[in-house]
């Protein structure tokens, strides 16, 4: 979809078939589209929406390729005139410098990075790039990994040095790790969303988790955050970086945001103005920190403007007060 003046309810339009999975544009020229359809099927367009689609992916068709294949732009440390690095996950990372464009530029740039206990279900659901320094990156693994990644972006197949910070689930409970992201600021803080149910692993309950590395993660250390959050799937996560202590969990049953993300037992709240209770599959938030995107299972997209330092939430437990900002849709 193709936002134009203010955000609002809005068709969508087919452009490629197949099962959809991810879709990531390319945001200082926003001519290169990229679309993917099932088990690492990616596809880019360098004219824009309606242009020609050709072959974007890797070499990666004998990996471990999940159904949904996770993939990334790093959109915030871009050179001057165009966002070009990617990165791709299998059971390994791919990278490329050149946007995919060709598609034989992308490279290996881990070893196997998961457990490699679910057969051909361990591969990394999820990756992101740290927000203030593209050259590091967190990878999460269906099989309960979180790894780090240093030295990102040279264009050198195999340079980039990893580190499992997983510690042996002794914090972080082994069942999949649907999504990971950084701190805006500290790169080497680090935060898990976690699939599944406390029964499954039920002397290391959560769905909300933080790492809080040394340098290169020669030190780290877990911190259950779950606090008050039900004991469900959480799907997606992602820090305001205006506010770090600001964390917005996606999960299959909403939306919730926590203020104090630093307390030992954080307080959890759910929002439900112009929300519907749905699973958020994804989220996003733009270059220019403006707006906090979700991306849900069969009820749409939805927009909201991001709050900066000194505005007040207008959700209180899940109420609207009377400076309520509502959601804005796109149904397809």
């Amino acid at each position: 979809k193709v936002w134009t003046g203010a955000p609002g309810p809005a068709a969508w339009q087919t452009t490629l078939g197949g099962d959809g999975m991810y879709a990531r544009i390319e945001p200082k020229q926003r001519q290169r589209w990229y679309q993917e359809s099932q088990n690492g099927n990616l596809r880019v367009s360098t004219t824009g929406p309606n242009g020609s689609y050709g072959n974007a992916s890797g070499s990666w068709s004998g990996d471990r390729v999940s159904f949904v294949h996770a993939y990334e732009i790093d959109r915030y440390n871009c050179p001057a005139t165009i966002c070009n690095h990617m990165i791709a996950g299998t059971q390994r990372v791919w990278e490329t410098i050149q946007g995919a464009v060709p598609a034989s530029s992308w490279y290996v740039n881990s070893s196997d990075l998961t457990k490699g206990t679910l057969a051909d279900r361990s591969f990394i659901n999820q990756l992101s790039y740290a927000v203030s320094d593209g050259t590091v990156a967190l990878v999460g693994t269906n099989d309960g990994n979180v790894q780090y990644g240093f030295g990102l972006g040279q264009g050198i197949a195999s340079s980039a040095t990893w580190v499992n910070v997983t510690d042996g689930n002794a914090v972080l409970p082994n069942r999949p790790i649907l999504d990971v992201t950084t701190d805006p600021g500290v790169p080497t803080t680090g935060y898990a969303a976690v699939g599944g149910f406390d029964a499954n692993t039920p002397a290391t309950p959560g769905h909300v988790f933080r790492v809080v590395c040394g340098a290169n993660c020669a030190t780290f250390t877990w911190e259950d955050k779950s606090g008050n959050l039900p004991d469900i799937p959480v799907d997606s996560i992602l820090v305001n970086p205006h506010r770090p202590a600001q964390v917005f969990a996606g999960s299959d049953w909403g939306l919730y945001y926590t203020d104090d993300i630093t307390a030992a037992s954080p307080v959890w709240q759910r929002f439900i103005a112009g929300l519907p209770p749905m699973m958020i599959w994804d989220m996003a938030i733009d270059r220019g920190f403006t707006t906090l995107a979700l991306f849900t299972r069969s009820r749409g997209a939805y927009v909201w403007p991001l709050p900066d330092a000194d505005t007040a939430l207008p959700f209180i437990d899940g109420f609207e007060t009377s400076n309520t900002v509502r959601w804005s849709s796109s149904t397809p």
